[in-house]
């Protein structure tokens, strides 16, 4: 990984631990793939609207099919809210809360970008900052990130890039594979990880998926989070082992990158 300054100075870490990288687009499909094969059953075009609520405690989602217009309830021991960054889950049960700073994320996959190689980059400015990360087949991905208050201040997203000395002219806007996405504000955290409430023999009823930074802290959570629903179900113990797992793993983690947003939201 290679961090630039916005003076220039730049450092680079390299790991004994390595990175994968590839498109979202073929990573989904893989792990949509893998889940069906696993025996779970998966329904796309499925939007999640509504929870349904047994007693005060959730039991069940509302969904719409997206093509047909049409609603269905779905009734669980276990919901699982692992719908991101505006999730409905979180924000019907009133656990969403923001922190400080906002930023939004502009994002585009460009081939051909001059001087990428086997690095990841961070170019640091004032404001904002952009990452780099090549994903295979000469494509890489690039991410421009800057506060709320200065997105997007009319300016093509090409022409921001350029603001950064480490990444000027290292772009051609016509190699673009994928057109610029955007996202955020980020800083979002739900409330509680866990919400549970005995009845009869139930064990649970809400289970609140990680919403730490990168597909790292997704994976590795859902895998906290399986262990501890098949416990729940099979045995009858609590889901609050979930989040007591997931602080220990992340603990560290979270306040690493909190550490690290601050100084790249008041760089000097």
């Amino acid at each position: 990984m290679k961090v630039v300054a916005p003076s220039g100075t730049g450092v680079v870490g390299r790991f004994e631990t390595f990175s994968f990288a590839l498109p979202r687009t073929r990573f989904d499909t893989i792990l949509r793939a893998a889940a069906e094969a696993a025996g779970a059953e998966v329904r796309e075009g499925v939007k999640v609207e509504e929870l349904v609520y047994d007693g005060g405690a959730v039991s069940g989602v509302v969904t719409r099919d997206t093509g047909l217009g049409t609603r269905d309830a779905y009734r669980s021991r276990i919901v699982v809210g692992a719908d991101g960054l505006r999730s409905v889950v979180a924000r019907r049960l009133g656990r969403v809360r923001t922190i400080g700073p906002r930023r939004i994320a502009f994002t585009a996959h460009v081939a051909d970008v001059a001087g990428v190689h086997d690095l990841g980059e961070m170019h640091v400015g004032r404001p904002g900052y952009v990452g780099l990360g090549p994903i295979g087949d000469g494509v890489t991905t690039v991410a421009l990130v800057v506060p709320q208050a200065e997105a997007w201040r009319g300016a093509k997203f090409f022409d921001e890039l350029n603001r950064f000395p480490g990444v000027a002219g290292r772009f051609d806007a016509r190699r673009t594979v994928r057109p610029v996405m955007a996202t955020g504000p980020f800083a979002r955290w739900s409330r509680r990880a866990v919400t549970t409430a005995r009845s009869r023999r139930r064990c649970g009823r809400l289970l609140r998926s990680v919403t730490g930074q990168g597909i790292y802290s997704a994976l590795r959570g859902a895998e906290l989070a399986a262990a501890a629903i098949l416990d729940c179900l099979s045995t009858g113990a609590s889901l609050r082992q979930y989040a007591r797992a997931r602080r220990r793993e992340f603990a560290g983690k979270w306040l690493l990158e909190r550490l690290i947003g601050i100084a790249v939201g008041w760089p000097g």
